[in-house]
């Protein structure tokens, strides 16, 4: 059963093909909540501010369960979506098969940008933006939803420009100028819009044009902002007058030349390593098709993070050094290692934007193309992650904190070395606990104290 929904444009939900009956425009502005976080809890507090804003009926939460209720009763065609009661609020619970058109533009435009070919990052940006049907939440005002519609029309204006100078890149220049001339006269202060426009309209024999267009350009910045034109724009002109190469160069074309090689962080190993082999035959159980040598092939289906506690000094580090080298043939895309200093007394912390940004580097990223915010870089790292053999070992940190890091599908371990024992032994997958992982809580003497995960 194929279940579809879609917020990029009218509020919608299909079900094997046939529209569901979501009700008036508040119910589908709750449904429209959950969508936004799907997966994820939504408090009751929440879902009141979003929906109503600072003007809440005096029976809000009766009113909100009411909407619950038949938008439960919308969705019971299907089982894989239903929303369900949370301690503090709701949640709508989707499976993997489920769509929503938002996360499937966000995740196009991740993919897109990570991708070093043009011509298939091209074709992912026009899949994303192929999801549009009209302007998001349409016929929906709520100041939450307003807001949010107003960042989703900017992402789309970027995942345009980045399409554009792609299609520039590919010699499309001709078939795109009746795009970009619709948009400069849309946006007529967008630089970036009018410089490639500009450029559009060189390569098609149309120069004069251009260097109208960037002098009308020039004085209405000059006019409505007091501002001259930045270097985008100024690069466009010398380009048109034969002075420069703008355009005919993308960034991707400028940036050095990465490492392909899968990257090798692993410390060294230490080199005389005895005892520990009940805990070491637990470490390899959780690598399915290996032999206890670590030589057999692993075939990771799933997020495992195996979790190492103990006081200072009692052997964590050395431990899963030790193990990671003795596996490290079965995570042919590479090793991981971050130290995250978080029981060091003479050191800060180091934050999870450090060390995500230390993982995309590694994993050959440009820093041109490192997106900004910690969640955009972390939708990054998690992509490229997507389908690859890869061993993260991390180092000195509180094991809560790998929630959230790694999402199903990802063949990926993380062995996690901290001080403090974690509440108990529970692996992650897109932030839901999953059977697989383990929790070893290291003693000094010689007699595991290993744990594994109950299998449900």
């Amino acid at each position: 059963m194929t279940v579809e929904f879609g917020v990029l444009g009218s509020v919608e939900a299909d079900i094997d093909g046939r529209s569901a009956s979501l009700g008036h425009a508040r119910q589908r502005v709750v449904l429209a909540v959950l969508l936004v976080d799907v997966n994820r809890p939504v408090t009751t507090d929440q879902l009141v501010d979003r929906v109503w804003g600072d003007r809440p009926p005096r029976q809000a939460v009766t009113t909100l369960r009411g909407y619950l209720s038949r938008l439960r009763q919308a969705l019971a065609a299907t089982r894989e979506a239903a929303i369900a009661r949370q301690p503090g609020g709701y949640v709508l619970n989707a499976a993997d098969t489920v769509t929503v058109d938002m996360h499937t533009f966000r995740l196009f435009l991740t993919r897109a940008r990570a991708t070093a070919d043009d011509t298939r990052a091209a074709a992912l940006f026009e899949q994303a933006l192929r999801l549009w049907r009209s302007e998001p939440f349409a016929t929906l005002d709520t100041p939450w939803l307003n807001a949010l519609r107003d960042t989703l029309v900017q992402e789309r204006q970027a995942a345009q420009l980045d399409l554009d100078d792609l299609r520039l890149r590919l010699g499309q220049h001709a078939a795109m100028l009746p795009g970009l001339s619709a948009g400069a006269a849309a946006r007529p202060l967008d630089e970036r819009l009018a410089a490639q426009l500009m450029l559009a309209l060189h390569r098609s024999g149309r120069s004069a044009e251009a260097l109208d267009h960037f002098h009308r350009t020039r004085g209405r910045l000059a006019r409505e902002l007091g501002i001259d034109p930045g270097q985008a724009l100024r690069d466009a002109q010398s380009a048109v007058l034969g002075q420069g190469t703008a355009g005919t160069t993308t960034p991707r074309e400028r940036e050095p030349a990465r490492p392909i090689t899968p990257p090798a962080q692993l410390p060294l190993s230490v080199a005389a390593f005895t005892g520990r082999a009940d805990e070491l035959a637990s470490l390899d159980a959780l690598l399915p098709g290996t032999d206890a040598s670590g030589t057999g092939p692993a075939r990771p289906a799933a997020v495992v993070v195996p979790a190492m506690s103990g006081t200072a000094g009692v052997g964590k580090t050395a431990l899963a050094v030790h193990w990671a080298h003795r596996v490290r043939d079965s995570f042919p895309d590479g090793q991981l290692y971050v130290d995250l200093h978080g029981f060091d007394p003479g050191g800060s912390v180091l934050s999870p934007a450090d060390a995500v940004r230390g993982f995309l580097d590694a994993l050959g990223v440009p820093p041109a193309r490192i997106p900004r915010g910690l969640e955009a870089q972390t939708g990054l790292y998690r992509s490229l992650l997507a389908g690859r053999r890869v061993l993260v070992v991390r180092h000195r940190m509180d094991v809560r904190a790998v929630r959230g890091r790694q999402r199903r599908g990802q063949r990926v371990r993380s062995a996690l070395l901290t001080r403090s024992a974690p509440a108990g032994p529970r692996t992650w997958s897109a932030g839901r606990p999953r059977a697989g992982g383990g929790h070893c809580r290291l003693g000094s003497g010689r007699r595991c104290q290993c744990s594994r995960a109950a299998q449900r």
